[in-house]
């Protein structure tokens, strides 16, 4: 899959889009306001990974890796105590990925 200047493989569009993550869902060029800014449409877990892809938690590792190399995901690490790291989708590729859906004439609002 290719937007604009990313380039991903079916695997890392597929984890990039796993739990509640849906392309579909960026309309507008605001980055993490999209959603009304709810982060769980804008990133997930290695839980959620796991529990809605086929992959390993090794291939997740290796994709989350890949997809943070080509700044496609912003990793936030926490404390145990805080609860697990959450992979976010950066601002960059989300307006990218609004600009792709804009000029498509796609895009819709997550909660409709």
């Amino acid at each position: 899959m290719k937007i604009e200047t990313y380039e991903l493989t079916d695997k890392e569009a597929t984890l990039a889009q796993c739990s509640y993550v849906n392309f579909d869902y960026f309309y507008e060029e605001t980055g993490y306001s999209n959603c009304d800014g709810d982060s769980t449409f804008l990133g997930f877990t290695l839980e959620e990974a796991l529990n809605t892809t086929d992959f390993t938690k090794h291939q997740i590792a290796g994709l989350i890796s890949s997809l943070e190399t080509k700044g496609i995901l912003y990793i936030e690490y926490r404390h145990p105590s805080e609860g697990p790291d959450i992979y976010y989708l950066t601002e960059d590729f989300i307006n990218t990925v609004a600009r792709k859906n804009i000029a498509e004439g796609k895009g819709r609002y997550c909660f409709a």
